[in-house]
């Protein structure tokens, strides 16, 4: 994947994330809650650079517990209008200018004042969870057509779309599609659990395909569309319907299901 369309898509995803980024009523923006939403995908959860997009881009994060030379005019106006010839994009039209400050002390007084690599506190809430997300997994599952193909006659390769899932999606969504991936703990509601009941009776192929292009409201599934063209979103829900909904393995997961 070209850097050029892997950053454009980084930012489309964290855009739709939408954090709400205020603490309790009538408080100032909570820099805690931002840094999650907005940065800690790049940053790292203690602030170090080690995440799981360090690989993907050139130059890598900039690792703040290091970073102690860093002055808070200049990281303002990073944070604000971007850094050229790097992935630090400009957050000045999704971030008011308070709401900057709030993330740039939070990071000085988190990761840059003697208390290095300590993880960002996790908080209640995550992305955009306050607009809701799972209501429909409360209701009992209705099994959904699995013989209906992809949509606009493509057809997927699981072989292609497993490298990106394990790269890409097993973060959230667990390399064994289980929901319990390394950032699961840092996510309100939960990532998607592939082998559970609700899960393999609902996701057929042109719902994972929709969901992986689109997004998901009121959850942090980002749209892939923004990184990826239609084949490869086909190769990627090709691989977590043949590996995980429909498969044996599934099934043995998910109790027989």
């Amino acid at each position: 994947m070209k850097w050029g369309h892997w950053r454009a898509g980084l930012v489309a995803g964290l855009t739709i994330w939408a954090g709400l980024g205020l603490a309790a009523e009538g408080k100032g923006p909570d820099g805690a809650l931002l840094y999650h939403n907005y940065c800690s995908v790049c940053h790292g959860d203690r602030g170090d650079g080690n995440s799981r997009a360090r690989n993907s881009l050139s130059p890598p994060p900039r690792d703040f517990v290091h970073a102690t030379h860093l002055t808070r005019e200049w990281m303002l106006a990073v944070v604000t209008d971007g850094k050229p010839g790097t992935a630090m994009v400009g957050w000045k039209t999704q971030l008011k200018p308070n709401e900057v400050a709030a993330v740039v002390d939070y990071i000085r007084d988190h990761f840059m004042s003697g208390n290095p690599g300590a993880p960002v506190p996790a908080p209640k809430v995550s992305g955009i969870s306050a607009h809701g997300g799972r209501e429909q997994d409360a209701a009992p599952p209705t099994m959904a057509d699995m013989s209906l193909p992809l949509p606009r006659a493509l057809k997927g390769s699981a072989a292609r779309g497993a490298p990106f899932y394990q790269a890409n999606c097993g973060t959230c969504h667990g390399k064994l599609g289980d929901g319990a991936g390394p950032r699961a703990y840092f996510i309100n509601p939960k990532p998607r659990n592939f082998v559970e009941p609700a899960s393999r009776a609902r996701l057929n192929r042109p719902a994972l395909f929709a969901a992986i292009s689109e997004g998901r409201r009121g959850t942090e599934m980002p749209a892939w569309n923004k990184v990826l063209d239609d084949q490869q979103i086909a190769d990627v829900a090709e691989y977590v319907f043949e590996q995980f909904i429909r498969s044996p393995t599934a099934r043995a997961a998910s109790g027989g299901r």
